[in-house]
Parts: C-alpha cells; sequence; structure tokens
C-alpha cells in the first residue's frame, strides 16, 4: 500500500536520510505575498510589514511580520516581531478571524523626572520592552489590478506589562501584492 500524496513513508526511510530530505514544503505552503499596513489606534500608530503562506487546500493563513510604533500610553517607539494566524477563504472578499503573538523591543522611551514623592501613576515597567498576544477580525479584498489586495481590519493587543489599562486596540488598513 502506497502513502498518500504528501505524506512521508517514515518506516521506509535510509539511516542517513533525515526527516527533512523527505520533506517539501512545497507540497503544503503556498506562498500569499508581501503586505504593507498602516495601524492606529487612541494612542497608538504605525506601520507594519508583512509576508503571508497559506497551507495549501486549507483556510489556514499565516503571516509573520515586523512592525515599527509608536505608544503613547508607554511614551515609547517600538520594533516589532510577531507571527498571526488567521482562519481565511479563497474567496475575492474573505471575512477573516485570527490570533497571534509578538516581541515588541523598546527603541526610546521617556524617564519621567523623580519629584519629591514618587508617582502612583507612573508605572515601574514603563516603556520597557513586553510580549504581546492578539486577536484580529475583518475583511480582504482581491483586486485584478496593480494594488492585488486592500485589507481592513481590527485587532485587541493584551500586553505583558504589569498595571492596569495596558491593552490597546488597532484599526488597520493593507495593501499587497498577493492574496
Amino acid at each position: 500500500m502506497t502513502p498518500p500524496v504528501g505524506a512521508t513513508n517514515w518506516h521506509n526511510m535510509d539511516e542517513e536520510e533525515s526527516w527533512d530530505d523527505r520533506f517539501d514544503p512545497d507540497e503544503y505552503e503556498e506562498e500569499a505575498g508581501a503586505s504593507f499596513a498602516i495601524l492606529g489606534g487612541p494612542e497608538i500608530y504605525g506601520i507594519h510589514y508583512g509576508y503571508g503562506i497559506w497551507l495549501k487546500g486549507t483556510p489556514v493563513f499565516g503571516d509573520y511580520a515586523l512592525s515599527l510604533f509608536h505608544n503613547d500610553i508607554e511614551d515609547a517607539m517600538y520594533s516589532g516581531v510577531g507571527l498571526t494566524f488567521r482562519l481565511m477563504p479563497h474567496w475575492r472578499f474573505a471575512p477573516f478571524a485570527g490570533a497571534g503573538g509578538s516581541y515588541n523591543y523598546a527603541l526610546s522611551h521617556k524617564i519621567p523626572q523623580p519629584g519629591p514623592e514618587p508617582d502612583p501613576l507612573i508605572l515601574e515597567d514603563r516603556g520597557d520592552s513586553y510580549w504581546g498576544g492578539h486577536a484580529e477580525a475583518g475583511c480582504r479584498w482581491w483586486l485584478a489590478n496593480r494594488i492585488g489586495l486592500v485589507e481592513l481590519m481590527g485587532r485587541y493587543m493584551w500586553t505583558s506589562l504589569k498595571g492596569k489599562d495596558r491593552d490597546y486596540w488597532l484599526i488597520g488598513f493593507s495593501t499587497g501584492t498577493g492574496f
């Protein structure tokens, strides 16, 4: 009996052959292309560059990204690297929902000048680098012209920073070359 297409027969491997010699990403992945987004919220704004990959024959989409943004809550500038997974059909107008995470490195932040008494509103980890998790939803439109795609989305971010009101909402608009 032969294994299905795309399946690896692990029992008949040579001793010198490893699992990655038999794994062919082209059998499982389909490139979606690059995208560029402008993200913003009441206290946060920035840019986001991503590159997406589909699992072939499924609505599962992955996007790894780099971002640069200013966060007024922390009074700091950040650079982030992240990964998002989405469920999104291959339709001309495709609604989606997803979740992911990121690490956001503080490039610069303003340190408040200490007064005679400590200010309870100034948190100890203000402006520090942090881990974030997010949930998102939106719609993607595939255009049959040079633009490629247009996307509108909303995202809620949870941060690893301590204290109240450190999480935030973002709205994003993006365009890209692939679907």
